[in-house]
């Protein structure tokens, strides 16, 4: 039954749409649903069992538990096996003796010897449900109503009565709300676990993109997809599965016992509902056609006004100001005019729940109308109990209906949010490690750039066949009046990206053709800002590696981080939280140039943080360069001039190609972009220029 309800959805739906089928399958998505189907079925069976507990409490307020019938003599012995009420007709003792045996049938079909049968009569008093159990005698829940009657004694007095059907409601009631608080929370529980994989792969994905974001922008997005996209994706999910798995058997039980109190009324309801629905539909369609038409004239309008002010300058040239201004008048009156017919378009679409409240009471009174003609022509036995059970499964019936309607919309959106994340995933990292790659030897005599040239993924020409020879074992500061430039250079040498054309050497060999992970031990690169990893300080210096504390802590001497940590609570074992602020900039420098250190690379990459150092960290900071400089190639982007004076070499690109090399104290006075760039950066007086 759950499997046939799913499926049914799934018409509903037009089928689950093709972006989605990327994160879920139909039929794995069942199987997790089994549980929440399950919670589903007790409620539909909940909430059929209250309305008959309050059709049985609105038949007894309203017979107050009389029964007065005429029954022919052959059905009295019927009624006295129902309720135990009444007394089988006298027969003569082979009767009787076949009666004891139980062959109530057959008694009911001899005649008596005192003549032709004649009508019993019985009258009872404050008797409970009595009245509903006969009444319901030839339904299909009519025997088992009548056993309850006979084996409940409270049910058979009409205070006790009242009392257990109060009491029985509420426990139905709340046992309801239990089942629906269980599905909810299953559908999100679902929910929560389908997304689960593609939260992996966006974070998988993010981990391989990552280091070729040079601008921050693929952070953005992936934080985007993350956080909003799967999110969104979760939600619709999990309001779906709640609507089908809620409404679709919920609506099954309430028509089934529509259907058993009176079928024809039924049939024509679910006619007049069908059509009702149809004209609903396509008039909130047409009604959102027309107000997203008449916004966009309006806002097309509204935007070439906007557009004439660029020509102020011809206008006023020409002395024209008042044929322009004429003009915009004009164009004025007509945006009015299309602006009053956007809101009489919104204003329609917005009285479209007022026309849904006014279909669903007229769908009411047209029920009641045709119940009531049942009841008053006396063209069925139809009490007043089972009549308001009736109209009661109806409404209840109509919230599911729109929930139906509005889940298709869920779908559409988590469509649309699962089109965005898989192309995102669908994106291929420009770096990957060659088939048959080589172990890469330390650098150790020359560093070459051979014709680099990169294009942004925005398409943006960074480096321009790019050659530049550098010699191992010295400091070099890399400088440029774009950053990107000099981001794209020093990115490609641990092969965050890779080159598009052109090769980069390490001693005569292309890096390409080494392993991502003895070129990433070898070329290590240190962020301005780095973030704290989660774990303690030691786990953080590791980075993941096998290192001892002492490696560490000396790694942490040589750049002086050594002496906040001991300062703090646990030393080397603090537990790190997941942000930033419990160190400042300077202290998470020191710290990421620690992790670097303890790996001792041949080539250290150094991007300095560009904020404010008071001169003790500066003095700190000067002293670990001269420490962590020895014996080893580093290049740095630098952040105070006195990293540049430092430097042996300068190198200044522009314009994707290299422009100028030299110290200094050279290039101060002969390379105008080098001047210009400390200016730039180190003038105090570059914050007055307009």
């Amino acid at each position: 039954m759950p499997l046939v309800l799913f499926r049914i959805g799934n018409i509903v739906a037009k089928t689950v749409p093709s972006a989605l089928d990327h994160i879920f399958s139909s039929r794995d998505l069942f199987r997790r649903c089994l549980i929440v189907w399950l919670w589903s079925a007790l409620s539909a069976l909940l909430l059929t069992l209250l309305l008959f507990d309050a059709g049985l409490f609105v038949g007894m307020l309203a017979d107050r538990g009389r029964l007065a019938i005429d029954l022919p003599q052959d059905q009295v012995a019927r009624f006295h096996r129902l309720t135990d009420l009444g007394h089988p007709p006298r027969t003569d003792e082979s009767l009787k003796k076949q009666a004891e045996l139980g062959d109530q049938d057959k008694l009911a079909n001899v005649a008596p010897d005192d003549g032709p049968p004649k009508a019993v009569h019985f009258s009872f008093q404050e008797q409970g449900i009595l009245p509903a159990v006969w009444r319901s005698r030839d339904m299909w829940w009519g025997e088992s109503l009548a056993w309850i009657y006979r084996n409940v004694q409270v049910l058979q007095s009409n205070i006790l009565g009242a009392m257990t059907l109060l009491a029985v409601g509420a426990l139905l009631w709340t046992a309801r709300a239990g089942c629906l608080s269980r599905l909810r929370a299953n559908a999100q529980q679902i929910a929560l676990e389908t997304v689960a994989p593609s939260r992996r792969n966006v974070h998988r994905q993010a981990l391989r993109l990552g280091p070729e974001d040079l601008d921050g922008s693929g952070l953005i997005t992936a934080s985007e997809i993350f956080s909003i996209e799967i999110e969104n994706v979760r939600r619709s999910l999990a309001k779906w599965i709640e609507i089908d798995a809620r409404f679709l058997p919920e609506l099954c039980c309430l028509a089934i016992l529509a259907l058993s109190i009176q079928p024809m009324v039924s049939a024509q309801f679910l006619l007049f509902l069908g059509v009702a629905w149809y004209y609903l539909e396509a008039q909130e369609r047409r009604a959102e056609a027309e107000s997203q038409l008449a916004t966009d004239r309006a806002d097309a309008e509204l935007l070439r006004q906007a557009t004439g002010f660029q020509t102020a300058r011809l206008v006023r040239g020409l002395g024209i100001e008042q044929v322009d201004h004429d003009r915009f008048a004009a164009h004025l009156v007509k945006f009015h005019e299309l602006a009053t017919k956007q809101f009489r378009a919104a204003d329609q679409a917005r009285h479209l729940r007022s026309r849904d409240i006014a279909a669903c009471s007229a769908i009411v009174a047209f029920l009641l109308f045709i119940l009531a003609t049942h009841i008053l022509l006396g063209q069925e036995e139809l009490s007043i109990a089972a009549g308001i059970v009736f109209v009661a499964a109806w409404l209840l019936a109509m919230p599911g209906v729109k929930a139906l309607r509005s889940r298709t919309a869920f779908l559409h959106s988590a469509n649309a949010s699962a089109e965005r994340i898989h192309k995102y995933l669908d994106q291929i990292p420009s770096v990957s490690q060659a088939v048959g790659a080589r172990f890469l030897q330390p650098l150790g005599k020359t560093l070459h750039f051979d014709s680099v040239s990169y294009k942004s993924p925005s398409g943006r020409l960074l480096l321009n066949e790019m050659d530049l020879a550098l010699e191992a074992g010295r400091i070099y500061s890399l400088v440029s009046l774009d950053a990107l430039e000099s981001s794209a250079l020093v990115s490609m040498l641990p092969r965050f990206i890779e080159p598009q054309k052109g090769r980069i050497l390490f001693d005569g060999e292309d890096i390409a053709w080494a392993t991502l992970e003895s070129l990433r031990a070898e070329a290590v690169f240190v962020g301005a800002d780095e973030q704290l990893l989660p774990g303690t300080v030691l786990d953080n210096i590791r980075g993941g590696a096998e290192f001892t504390l002492q490696q560490a802590t000396e790694a942490a001497k040589l750049t002086h981080a050594h002496n906040f940590i001991v300062k703090m609570f646990d030393g080397y074992e603090s537990v790190l939280p997941d942000r930033s602020d419990l160190m400042d900039t300077s202290q998470r420098f020191r710290l990421a140039l620690a992790r670097a250190m303890v790996r001792n690379p041949a080539l250290l990459i150094i991007e300095e943080p560009r904020v404010s150092l008071d001169e003790d960290t500066k003095a700190l900071l000067s002293d670990a360069y001269d420490r962590i400089c020895r014996d080893r190639t580093v290049i740095f982007l630098p952040g105070r001039l006195s990293t540049v004076r430092r430097s042996d070499q300068v190198i200044v690109l522009n314009e994707g190609k290299v422009v100028a090399i030299g110290p200094q104290s050279k290039l101060v006075t002969m390379s105008p972009i080098y001047r210009h760039w400390e200016y730039l950066n180190f003038n105090e007086f570059r914050h007055l220029d307009s």
